[in-house]
């Protein structure tokens, strides 16, 4: 074999092997590691509980005023399913609920704060 030859075929398993490794790279090997973040479903029920419980026992508050209460808190189960259903595309990450998360989660992004502010909590 000649020293062009040898070149030739060097080259080219190279170049054969470089598309083989950038195909596996594309089609094959996971992508990167799914961004997470925290929700403190608790906090929310809590909060709710708090304000229902507000109307529910103040003086001048109407029938009205508490029966209106008592069907928004009902509601409010089916209104947090529905938002932490679609948060996971919004944010484009792994949620975890607080409570699954051992010590403290200072470099996890927490969205609590932010369902709260859609819940009008």
């Amino acid at each position: 074999m000649s020293i062009r030859t040898v070149s030739i075929l060097v080259v080219g398993n190279a170049l054969l092997s470089a598309v083989l490794i950038g195909a596996y790279a594309l089609w094959f090997a996971p992508q990167r590691v799914p961004a997470l973040a925290v929700l403190d479903v608790g906090e929310l029920y809590r909060l709710k509980e708090t304000q229902v419980a507000t109307v529910l026992v103040k003086r001048d508050a109407t029938v009205e005023d508490r029966a209106l209460a008592l069907r928004r808190a009902a509601a409010f189960g089916l209104e947090v399913t529905s938002l932490i259903q679609s948060l996971p595309d919004e944010c484009r990450c792994l949620i975890l609920a607080r409570g699954a998360v051992v010590g403290p989660a200072p470099l996890l992004p927490d969205l609590t704060p932010e369902v709260r502010r859609r819940l009008g909590l």
